[in-house]
């Protein structure tokens, strides 16, 4: 079986049934309980994390978070809906992107004449100090 919103493979009876659709274990799980872009204890939790490991910048992301930073730092300022076209992403899996990307305060959403805008997290990355 296929998994509707990843599109893998879903070993036999390990398929998770939500609103009608057959999901792996991951999409279930983010289905329902997609990620919070505003959330203080991620926000800490990535901040100290990528402190211990010693990590500044895009150092530890995947290359698609670096290369979605890359984008919206060369553009200033840029619509959720421009990112997923430019990257081929579905809404699911752009949410997943920047809750990560807002986490590490690189990036951060704001809205401007009722536009939602993605922009470069101003003070750079890690700009609270822990």
């Amino acid at each position: 079986m296929i998994c509707a919103r990843c599109g893998e493979e879903i070993p036999q009876g390990e398929e998770m049934n939500h609103m009608g659709q057959s999901l792996c274990e991951d999409c279930y799980i983010e289905a329902i309980e997609p990620p919070r872009t505003c959330d203080v204890t991620a926000v800490y939790s990535a901040k100290l994390a990528r402190k211990l490991a010693g990590h500044e910048g895009t150092d530890g992301l995947t290359e698609l978070q670096k290369e979605i930073y890359d984008y919206v730092k060369l553009n200033g300022k840029v619509t959720p809906e421009n990112i997923a076209k430019k990257f081929q992403l579905p809404k699911w899996q752009l949410d997943k992107q920047f809750a990560t990307l807002r986490h590490c305060e690189l990036l951060r959403g704001t809205k401007i004449d009722g536009i939602v805008y993605i922009l470069v997290m101003e003070g750079g990355p890690g700009s609270l100090d822990i």
